[in-house]
């Protein structure tokens, strides 16, 4: 038998160079997630989120609750949804979600283009849109909606977000795409863009009652996603 030496092996953790590269990976991560602290109660009310079949819709929906609201999550297939997010008595959070938004053959997409549709032309209590509920939002607005040539997922990117900037992820096949001439015709009906001069890309829109960001605030890769969120919908309730 081998006998022990008594002295203890030292652990991975409390080495200096391992604690330094685990410090720096963090610095590049969403404090509210790795602290799963409460943001501040800024809004108040009843949230509904429209569940496009992904995933982060539950983080949406922590998210959003932090933030003061109470949520109801319903996916778009469930029957009488849309009568639900029409006759909703508070903000309406359509999410994230596979698909090309612009495949009318796809039922999915022909729905949420529908329901789209109707909420920014009469929903009174406010719009968010995230990912695929961004684009929705935006090909409503006219928008052109393209396949990127590189899709990301999960690209943390530094973007000019409406004056300042913001660290955010990104989990896009698709996205907005417009030029200068469209973005000041939508300047003159308030609606504002948030988009990326060299490609025209679109990461992010807000108007009169509505908003959509293409990033995902609720990525552990977004530093202030709490932040965003409840500010983009404490301006679009009115």
């Amino acid at each position: 038998a081998v006998r022990s030496s008594g002295t203890a092996r030292p652990r991975l953790a409390d080495d200096p160079r391992v604690r330094a590269a685990l410090d720096a990976r963090r610095a590049d991560l969403a404090p509210f997630w790795l602290r799963m602290q409460a943001a501040e109660q800024l809004l108040s009310g009843h949230a509904l989120v429209i569940d496009a079949e992904d995933t982060f819709t539950s983080m949406l929906a922590h998210l959003l609750r932090t933030a003061g609201l109470t949520v109801t999550v319903r996916r778009y297939d469930e029957p009488g949804v849309r009568e639900a997010a029409l006759t909703h008595d508070g903000p309406v959070v359509l999410g994230p979600g596979p698909g090309d938004p612009g495949d009318a053959a796809d039922p999915k997409m022909r729905f949420l283009r529908g329901l789209t549709a109707e909420l920014v032309a009469g929903h009174r209590h406010g719009l968010l849109g995230v990912c695929l509920g961004h684009e929705l939002i935006a090909a409503e607005l006219g928008l052109e909606i393209v396949r990127k040539d590189v899709p990301f997922q999960g690209a943390q990117e530094r973007i000019d977000f409406f004056g300042r900037e913001e660290t955010v992820g990104f989990y896009n096949t698709f996205t907005a795409r417009c030029d200068e001439g469209v973005e000041a015709e939508l300047a003159m009906h308030r609606v504002e863009l948030c988009r990326d001069a060299s490609t025209g890309e679109v990461h992010a829109l807000r108007g009169p009652g509505f908003a959509g960001v293409q990033f995902h605030p609720e990525s552990v890769l977004s530093l202030d996603g709490a932040v965003v969120v409840a500010e983009l919908l404490a301006a679009v309730r009115v």
